[in-house]
């Protein structure tokens, strides 16, 4: 599969993430109000980051907020594409070449306010709900047709994500789980990454599988949706027992049971044309434990001590490959190497030293040998960056005073 035209990293800022679990719902929503709540509180609290809960038939992201169940007649995801509906119904269907013109006239109509919520006061988070909850709204869920609404304006969907990464810079879609039209609207036509969720069941693997080739096959065959899909998977086993955890990541021999790790690499590297795609840095640091998340509804104050595969811990260390848009491939060394570098250049400049460290750590990016030294010397040189962006604040600092 020829898929290299589509690996570039999205941009950073304005991006649209899905989260998918083909089962484990609990699970994958609690991983999203997690991000949602590490991200919001990001750069002082200045990042807007919305929430969609588009599991219309099991509907909660609201339940994690207090205060929130008093806003249960508010409009949300099933109200707005209803409105969408109808005025697409009166409008009539659009010529080829015009149908993103009459995606942006049916979404200009809408009052975007009156389906989004501030969740938070301490932080810029807001929540648009799956729906309504009256009499009818299991009825309107079931009449709402996905499908039909793709046909009568295919870029419908990918006109509401520009409309609100316009608006937040992140957007976090909690997806049904299974298959179905409206997962491949949250996991083809949506999203910018996806976040996909897997337990020790052997379906659930396959469904995570299943929908990932999909969305990419999607695109690749395309021509207006050549964009690129960033994947993070993330494990969910039970419980913390070390033993299960090796033998479900790696196989059990003699058991004839594969480990999901070689799994997701061949998967990783079948979608993207690559060879040798190895996740060991990702996946020894990215893990998220049912039995924690379910007892942690957000992540611990700052300073309180974390368990290593907790929740706030697992989550924040799968941003740090998320939010700036690397690869899960890329070792959690020369992530960190990256970003001190970005840092680096962005607050000191075209300084020298920064120029200097910043060409150092890449000759270090591209050096070959062994894993293990190789990541030592990365970290050496990370410290370094460090070093030197302090020298240069305290020089600054002198100068002022």
């Amino acid at each position: 599969m020829d898929t290299n035209r589509i690996t570039s990293a999205p941009a950073l800022a304005g991006e649209v993430t899905t989260f998918y679990a083909y089962d484990g719902a609990g699970a994958r929503s609690r991983a999203l109000v997690h991000a949602a709540w590490l991200l919001s509180g990001r750069k002082n609290a200045k990042t807007p980051v919305l929430m969609i809960d588009w599991d219309l038939e099991g509907p909660g992201l609201h339940h994690y907020f207090p205060g929130q169940h008093a806003q249960a007649e508010r409009a949300g995801v099933l109200e707005l594409f209803e409105a969408c509906r109808e005025r697409l119904h009166a409008l009539g269907r659009a010529p080829a070449d015009e149908v993103r013109e009459l995606a942006d006239e049916v979404l200009q109509t809408i009052a975007w306010d009156d389906y989004l919520e501030r969740v938070d006061d301490t932080r810029p988070l807001y929540l648009m709900r799956a729906g309504r909850f009256d009499d009818s709204y299991g009825e309107r869920v079931d009449r709402l047709d996905w499908d039909a609404l793709f046909c009568a304006c295919p870029a419908l969907f990918r006109s509401f994500a520009a409309h609100l990464t316009r608006r937040f810079a992140h957007v976090l879609v909690d997806c049904r789980s299974g298959r179905s039209a409206a997962t491949s609207v949250c996991t083809a036509l949506l999203p910018d990454k996806m976040v996909g969720l897997f337990t020790p069941e052997p379906r659930s693997l396959d469904g995570l599988g299943g929908v990932v080739r999909r969305a990419l096959d999607y695109r690749c065959s395309h021509e207006d949706e050549q964009r690129p899909l960033l994947v993070y998977p993330l494990p969910s086993p039970p419980d913390g027992a070390a033993e299960g955890r090796i033998g479900w990541r790696h196989g059990r021999e003699g058991r004839g049971q594969p480990g999901y790790q070689p799994v997701l690499e061949a998967l990783l590297g079948e979608c993207y044309g690559l060879d040798g795609v190895g996740l060991d840095s990702y996946l020894d640091e990215v893990q998220l434990l049912q039995a924690g998340i379910a007892e942690a509804v957000l992540p611990a104050p700052r300073g309180a001590e974390r368990d290593r595969l907790g929740p706030a811990r697992s989550i924040e260390t799968l941003l740090e490959w998320m939010e700036p848009g690397h690869f899960p491939w890329r070792p959690l060394a020369e992530v960190r190497l990256v970003q001190a570098v970005a840092a680096l250049r962005e607050r000191a400049g075209d300084a020298p030293l920064a120029r200097e460290l910043a060409r150092l750590g890449q000759l270090y990016l591209g050096q070959q040998g062994d894993e293990l030294e190789a990541a030592r010397r990365l970290e050496r040189h990370v410290i370094a960056l460090e070093e030197g962006l302090h020298a240069m604040e305290e020089g600054r600092r002198v100068i002022r005073n």
